[in-house]
């Protein structure tokens, strides 16, 4: 039997990938780029415009392929943590953890907002201010005048990067409530609870942006707050997979996803499609009715998001539907670009619809050209657009980044480490080979 890779193998730099998690990425990725592409033609709903009948519904219900990446991002950046509280062993050093990440994602994103800035925006740039912001991902924080054609997605990079910055502080915080001595049962409880001051946050934020007294800027609904729930379910499944792992005492939910896989698909794809309607109101419209849908939505794509990803997380789970679906190389590749895949898709769109200064134009809200493109051309174009764009960033810019530091990293590490004095005790002649 081939050996499985356990989530305690993949830890913060590590090149050790599992297949399916990897092909889920492609999956995520290429779900949320046809929402857009979708969105873009006008084929799915839009506040009081009806989108293409069944299949706009559908495209519409593809809001649910975005929680995923950032419950994987929890899970995986706060199981080292999770794990060092419950051991009592040393916590990764926040330093080091920062730079890897802002590694990880910013020279991809910086290059973005180069060429979008510079392709699309120019026009719209009154002041070196506008080029900061987005620099130092402060463009959803403070957005007033700042030019933000092909940019309106880029909000999941601050919101990322305000996770990583305030990861260490609540692994802190776990530490403190642990205290000294205990069993890692205790231990566990104690590293629990960050995720669940997260969640808290999270739903009081959803409930704060929705409220019909809320007079709030748009931004709002796409600060890092408004999905920190998603965060707060992945390290509540760091600390699980942890304390499974350090007891031997395995969850009774994955002991369930690891007999029955399928099923909890099965459940993901009932809550997809549960999600597609919005009896209570349109979210966001300033009404009762929308804070009760988008509190409904929200839990739902939560829900979703843990139902999906589950059965991908336990390595006793054997599924072939899983291994044919996520596992082959195609989808793997696209995982493994996912991150290009996604910055890329929007520009893509403006590209096609010849939005921006590099057309000779003065760009317009995406809002204003939906529609005017059909459906399978803009999809062809912005699929293949964003495949291309974000192999070159990975193969030319994010991976030789990663591996050279990592390289430099190794060899500073390895000057380090004393070397034993030569032995200079003469050797027997009867043991010399001649």
């Amino acid at each position: 039997m081939a050996a499985t890779t356990r989530l305690s193998d993949v830890e913060i730099g590590s090149n050790k990938r599992i297949p399916k998690l990897e092909g889920v990425r492609g999956v995520l990725a290429m779900g949320v780029l046809v929402f857009h592409v979708a969105w873009q033609a006008g084929a799915t709903n839009y506040a009081d415009k009806v989108g293409n009948g069944i299949w706009g519904h559908l495209a519409d219900g593809l809001t649910v392929m975005l929680p995923p990446f950032f419950l994987l991002s929890g899970l995986f950046l706060y199981r080292p943590f999770a794990r060092a509280v419950m051991t009592q062993d040393a916590r990764p050093g926040a330093g080091t953890f920062l730079f890897r990440r802002g590694l990880r994602i910013l020279p991809a994103y910086w290059l973005l907002i180069a060429v979008v800035l510079l392709g699309i925006n120019l026009r719209g740039i009154d002041s070196v201010w506008d080029v900061i912001r987005p620099v130092f991902a402060l463009h959803f924080y403070l957005p007033d005048g700042q030019p933000n054609i092909g940019l309106g997605h880029s909000w999941t990079v601050p919101t990322e990067l305000t996770f990583y910055l305030l990861l260490p502080v609540l692994a802190w915080l776990a530490a403190v409530f642990a205290g000294r001595g205990g069993d890692v049962a205790k231990r566990a409880r104690a590293a629990l609870w960050p995720a669940v001051l997260l969640f808290a946050v999270g739903i009081a934020w959803v409930t704060y942006t929705n409220l019909p007294s809320f007079k709030g800027p748009f931004e709002f609904w796409f600060w890092p707050f408004y999905y920190v729930s998603a965060f707060a379910c992945g390290m509540a499944l760091a600390v699980f997979s942890s304390k499974s792992e350090l007891t031997g005492v395995t969850p009774a939910i994955y002991r369930a996803a690891a007999k029955h896989p399928n099923l909890f698909w099965l459940a993901a794809l009932v809550i997809y499609v549960v999600n597609i309607p919005k009896p209570f109101g349109e979210p966001g419209m300033g009404t009762i009715g929308s804070l009760t849908q988008e509190l409904v939505g929200h839990i739902l794509i939560l829900v979703f998001a843990v139902l999906f990803l589950l059965p991908l997380l336990v390595p006793e789970a054997r599924s072939r539907l899983m291994d044919v679906t996520l596992a082959n190389k195609p989808m793997r590749y696209l995982g493994r670009i996912s991150y290009g895949i996604y910055l890329w898709h929007i520009p893509f769109q403006n590209f096609y619809v010849g939005n921006g200064n590099m057309f000779g134009k003065t760009p317009v809200m995406d809002a204003e050209l939906r529609g005017t493109s059909g459906f399978w051309e803009l999809f062809a174009f912005v699929a293949v657009g964003s495949v291309l764009a974000a192999t070159l960033s990975y193969f030319l810019l994010e991976r030789p980044l990663v591996n050279y530091f990592t390289r430099r990293a190794k060899r500073k590490l390895q000057s380090r480490i004393p070397v034993a004095p030569a032995d200079d005790t003469p050797v027997p002649s009867e043991r010399i080979v001649k």
